[in-house]
């Protein structure tokens, strides 16, 4: 596996796959990888003919700079779990390259799709996700990207705006890996001690909780959102950050039951910010 640092290198490397016009996967992730980001490499290694995971904590999309210096870090282990699952290129930017005079200050507005969920919590937040996924699209040139569903908002926006700016490039969303109670796996979850984490819990049993209500045919969107909150707040290490019912297609708010729904959460377990979904269809068959 060839580790690399700079855009010159990756020109370098991609350039024949490039000519020849190879499908070239790529997974952009920050790295303290687990299974879920090996499910997306194992999606992409199916139908690729080369390819390449970055590792990049990028500072653009953090809002507080205690986030960011405190995400965890596994390189040795990260470069090992690539390499036994035949990654061909590890990307890991050099930050001076990447960003080679200080980091660009944009505003990129999808009105609707970024107006909700983390959007509303985490204002830029996507902004800087953009930013360097741009940033990752030029230099790379992938036919397709692999994102984990958990980032459904993210998921969606991305794909969007590579709609938009007529990126070649099929944005494929794979579904969510859990723990074996549930709990959606995650980096941060690392960072949670015994407590924390089994109160965590608490989250994916209330989006599992709101599955089975809606078929059983509650229909009032405001009971079901005090119940699954009601559920959350039954420990005190959990705070709300939020919780919303939206269209999965535009992720704006419903008034209603409809076939297609998502119910989105964000929950600070202690300090650390944890984020889930489920997708709920009311369509028989």
């Amino acid at each position: 596996m060839l580790v690399l640092n700079t855009r010159k290198k990756i020109e370098e490397s991609l350039n024949v796959f490039w000519q020849d016009k190879k499908r070239i996967g790529f997974v952009p992730t920050m790295g303290y990888l687990h299974q879920g980001h090996m499910e997306l490499v194992r999606e992409a290694k199916k139908t690729s003919d080369l390819v390449i995971v970055s590792i990049f904590v990028n500072p653009a999309q953090f809002n507080q700079a205690e986030d960011f210096n405190n995400y965890p870090k596994s390189l040795e282990k990260d470069t090992a779990m690539l390499e036994s699952e035949g990654v061909e290129i590890l990307y890991i930017p050099d930050a001076e390259d990447f960003y080679p005079n200080e980091i660009p200050k944009i505003k990129i507005q999808l009105p609707g799709m970024m107006d909700y969920l983390c959007g509303a919590t985490r204002p830029g937040h996507f902004d800087g996700v953009l930013l360097v996924l741009s940033k990752f699209f030029h230099i790379i040139k992938p036919s397709h990207c692999y994102m984990g569903l958990k980032d459904f908002q993210q998921y969606k926006i991305v794909k969007r705006f590579s709609e938009i700016l007529n990126f070649p490039i099929q944005i494929i969303g794979i579904e969510t890996v859990r723990e074996s109670d549930g709990l959606a796996m995650s980096s941060r979850n690392a960072r949670l001690n015994e407590k924390e984490r089994e109160a965590a819990n608490l989250i994916p049993r209330a989006l599992k909780l709101a599955e089975k209500l809606i078929h059983e045919g509650e229909s009032d969107l405001n009971s079901l959102l005090e119940i699954l909150s009601d559920v959350m707040k039954s420990s005190s290490l959990l705070k709300i950050d939020y919780l919303e019912i939206v269209d999965p297609e535009l992720l704006t708010p419903i008034a209603k039951i409809q076939n297609q729904m998502l119910v989105a959460t964000a929950v600070f377990v202690g300090s650390i910010r944890l984020i889930d979904n489920i997708q709920i269809s009311t369509e028989k068959g």
